[in-house]
Parts: C-alpha cells; sequence; structure tokens
C-alpha cells in the first residue's frame, strides 16, 4: 500500500467504486443527492488509507494564511522555552501566528502534528525531530514545496534547512579544556544515542577529545537507554572505584543525564566537586544553586529560534536559494565550583 501522503482522490475513488466527483464533493461537503451508504464507504476508505485530502494541494495554490506551524520534541524540557520564544517574538514581528506542538519524543504523534499542521494551511514548518534517521515524510513534503526548518537537532543527511549549535566543537573543547584544568580522567554520561544526532555528535566528540588522554576513551563512557537512575548510582561508583586516587570528572551530554547524575552523588555520599567534578549541559537556572553552581555549556536557544524562524520566512518570501541552508550557532562554557 502507498504511504500516506502519496495518496490521492484517485485511489480513493477506485476502492470506493465512485467517481472522484462523488469524493470530491463529499471531501467538501456537499451531501445532497447522496446516500449515507456512500457516504460511510469514502469515510472507511479515507480512514483506512490515512488519507489526507489537502495535504499538498492547499500549499501548492500559494495561499497566505500567515501561519507557521512549530513542533517540538518536548515542550516541558526548560530550554525549549527559550527556542519557541525567541520563534514567536521573530513571526510576531514579521505578521506571522504561530501554531505550536509538542511530539513528547514520539514519532507516531509528530507525523500527525506535521499533517495536521499542513492541513490547516500553514506557510511552513519549524520542527525539533524525534529522530534524526526518519526523515522520509519531511523530504517527500519539502520536494512538494512545503517550507521546512529543522531547529536545534538535526537530522543524518544534509537536505533541510538547518539551525542548530555546536554541539560537536563544543563538547570536544569542553573535554579538553577538563584535562587541562588537571582532571586525570573524565567519563560521559549520556542519554540514549539512538534517536538524537545532537547526543550522537556529543557523543564523538567526547571520544575524539579523550582519545589523547586515555588509552582506551570507550571505557569512560556511559550511555543509560532509560535514564534511570539506579542505572547512574552502578555507573557512578563505577568510575571512581576504577580510577583510586585520581582527580576525576563526569561530562553529563544532556539535561536529564545531568539531573540523574547528580542525584546519584547524593543517593551515594559522594562530595562535589572534592570527590568528583562535574560539568554538563544546560544553563538551566537551578545549575546556579547546587553545589555553589555547576559548570554548563549554555546553548543559545533563543537565539535558535529567531535564526530558525528568519530562515523559514526567507523561504516562505523566496529570498533564498534552493540549496539546504546550515547554520551553527556558538554555546559557551560558564566554569562554576563543580569543577574547582
Amino acid at each position: 500500500m502507498k504511504p500516506p501522503e502519496h495518496i490521492t482522490i484517485d485511489d480513493v475513488s477506485q476502492i470506493a467504486g465512485v467517481s472522484k466527483t462523488t469524493v470530491s464533493r463529499y471531501l467538501n461537503q456537499k451531501y445532497e443527492h447522496m446516500s449515507e451508504k456512500t457516504k460511510d464507504k469514502i469515510k472507511k476508505v479515507i480512514e483506512e488509507l490515512e488519507f489526507r485530502p489537502n495535504l499538498i494541494a492547499r500549499n501548492l495554490k500559494a495561499q497566505k494564511t500567515g501561519l507557521i506551524g512549530v513542533i517540538v520534541s518536548d515542550v516541558a524540557n526548560p530550554v525549549t522555552v527559550h527556542l519557541i520564544k525567541g520563534i514567536i517574538d521573530h513571526c510576531t514581528k514579521e505578521g506571522y501566528q504561530v501554531i505550536t506542538a509538542s511530539s513528547d519524543e514520539e514519532m507516531a504523534r509528530e507525523k500527525e502534528y506535521i499533517l495536521s499542521m499542513v492541513d490547516r494551511q500553514v506557510e511552513g514548518l519549524i520542527i525539533s525531530v524525534v529522530d534524526y534517521n526518519k526523515f522520509d515524510l519531511l523530504q517527500t513534503l519539502s520536494k512538494k514545496g512545503v517550507k521546512i526548518v529543522l531547529a536545534d537537532r538535526t537530522i543524518s543527511q544534509p537536505v533541510l534547512d538547518t539551525v542548530t549549535t555546536n554541539n560537536y566543537e563544543m563538547t570536544k573543547s569542553t573535554i579538553k579544556a577538563l584535562y587541562a584544568m588537571g582532571f586525570e580522567a573524565v567519563a560521559l554520561f549520556s542519554s540514549d544515542l539512538l534517536r538524537s544526532n545532537v547526543r550522537l555528535h556529543r557523543h564523538d566528540a567526547f571520544i575524539e577529545a579523550s582519545k589523547h588522554h586515555v588509552s582506551d576513551s570507550h571505557t569512560l563512557t556511559y550511555l543509560f537507554t532509560h535514564d534511570m537512575e539506579g542505572e547512574y548510582r552502578k555507573a557512578l561508583t563505577e568510575f571512581i572505584n576504577n580510577h583510586p586516587g585520581q582527580r576525576i570528572a563526569a561530562f553529563a551530554s544532556t539535561p536529564m543525564a545531568l539531573q540523574n547524575l547528580l542525584s546519584a552523588a547524593q543517593d551515594l555520599g559522594i562530595s562535589i566537586p572534592e570527590d568528583i567534578g562535574v560539568c554538563g549541559y544546560d544553563n538551566l537556572p537551578w545549575t546556579k544553586l547546587v553545589y555553589g553552581g555547576i559548570s554548563v555549556i549554555e546553548q543559545p536557544f533563543y537565539e535558535v529560534g529567531v535564526e530558525s524562524a528568519k530562515m523559514l520566512i526567507s523561504r516562505i518570501r523566496g529570498e533564498s536559494d534552493d540549496s539546504p541552508a546550515y547554520l551553527e550557532l556558538k554555546s559557551q562554557l560558564i566554569l562554576r565550583n563543580s569543577t574547582n
């Protein structure tokens, strides 16, 4: 069976055994002289095929709605608020309204929101993707004229406009800085790499930076599929026991990893920075308040939002060339007591 985005009125009419005109009348809610049996038959076929009647057609008519759709991976993430605010501020300034949705890291929900927003005739989409390897739908929509910009999270191929931060460069320079500060071993504590290109870039940067200081940097890498605090306690205990008498540090590549790492240290009675140094992403408000301040990498999420909106509106207005644009904004390392 064809994927939903390739289903046409022809497909619906053939399977339902009615004319295209009848299907068109049904879609436009012109039910005069249409039996309930025919309506039910068309409705059933549309549901089975997941047919979206206005998916591409409305966009191709170039109707201006002044709407921009924004889909983030987790609206509960504090840094996401800054991303959305940057988008809204610039879109409002340029006369556009923003519709927002959160996929909650679920592929099916992300797809539904994408299709729903295109159905609502948004003039473009800004998306923080759930899975960097699954972008067939986005590429298909882009080829058919839907304007799309990826914000923060990238995909595995440079085929769509993207605004992100210098994750690889920043992580690599931070690990080098920790070793330069006198730490003899630095371990990576990371959430699952399976879906996020951002986490993968940070992981690869850690491996690259660490190999100049240890014989096998992979032995200092701890990956957590479910972000369970028990797993963090086990990993932290192992890391400390493997480096007795050494000055060591833990680097958390996501805010959740940082939170779980600190919680594990507290449960184990580990002192920071006396027993272990700690550094991570992102500069959340609470990082200033615990252990005399946690050293963090601060990402310019508001600016990512603004630049994503600028890039999309430029596409909408036909001011950009055909090649995908890629913009990488610079983050900064903020050193605090946790790495003293």
